[in-house]
């Protein structure tokens, strides 16, 4: 079946994504980051031909001070639709799902390392998307991606079609103990690996094996690993000093 989404993803050239404070100058103030926040969605609006102001986010526990059931998802609609900015829009949620009755609505999330998965459910036309990090892996988010899914319109496995976003991969990906996170043991046995430099951690893997358990076959992975394409921001480079300039990239899709 055909897709009937464009997915896109922002890089290094399309601006900092972000108003988070530690990516920029200090004496910068809330306001013109703002700003310049905004005008970057603007921007990224006239790139694809499409109103910056209609990008939705979730907002993400773990990542903020909110809290609900793991798993959570928001099906969008009018209602949502109300401000003339739909990044103003609080949906404290792990995924995010709209339907083709909205083309030319940005769903997406930012990332500098970190997985986004976008299921397309090709048949009923509605695609769900969450953004995946190592600790939502762990937690099994996207097999809860899936049956948000599987609940929200009935959708048959075989219809539903996966993009793994750009991420970190396991070559890239190192700790120099066992993660404390990966609490899922089971899991991550063949995703983990120690090795003479530490422990790699494959997430894309961690992530098909989760597809597969739940019988999706349709996926398509995103070569691109943040931490040496020099065109994407990298939060592990951030960390180690070989990032010079912070922000994030954002994944994102809307219906044609």
């Amino acid at each position: 079946m055909e897709s009937k989404i464009v997915i896109f993803e922002t890089n290094k050239l399309d601006g900092k994504m972000s108003k988070n404070p530690k990516f920029y100058p200090k004496n910068i103030s809330e306001k013109e980051r703002y700003s310049k926040f905004y005008e970057d969605r603007i921007n990224l609006g006239k790139k694809l031909g499409i109103d910056g102001n209609h990008i939705f986010k979730s907002r993400q526990k773990g990542l903020s001070s909110v809290e609900y059931p793991n798993g959570k998802y928001i099906l969008l609609n009018e209602k949502h639709m109300t401000k003339k900015d739909y990044y103003l829009e609080d949906l404290p949620a792990d995924i995010l799902i709209i339907s083709s009755k909205y083309p030319k609505i940005i769903v997406g999330n930012p990332q500098a390392d970190c997985p986004i998965l976008i299921c397309e459910d090709r048949k009923k036309g509605y695609t769900a998307l969450s953004h995946c990090g190592s600790i939502y892996i762990n937690r099994k988010l996207p097999i809860d991606t899936i049956k948000a899914l599987l609940d929200c319109c009935n959708s048959d496995i075989k219809d539903i079609y996966v993009y793994i976003g750009s991420s970190i991969k396991k070559e890239s990906y190192i700790y120099d103990k066992y993660p404390k996170w990966a609490t899922n043991k089971d899991l991550w046995k063949n995703y983990i690996t120690k090795e003479s430099d530490g422990y790699h951690i494959d997430l894309v893997g961690a992530i098909e094996k989760q597809l597969h358990d739940v019988g999706i076959t349709n996926i398509e992975i995103s070569p691109i690993d943040t931490a040496k394409n020099p065109n994407y921001y990298s939060h592990t480079n951030e960390k180690k000093g070989l990032q010079k300039e912070g922000g994030q990239n954002f994944v994102g899709f809307y219906y044609k």
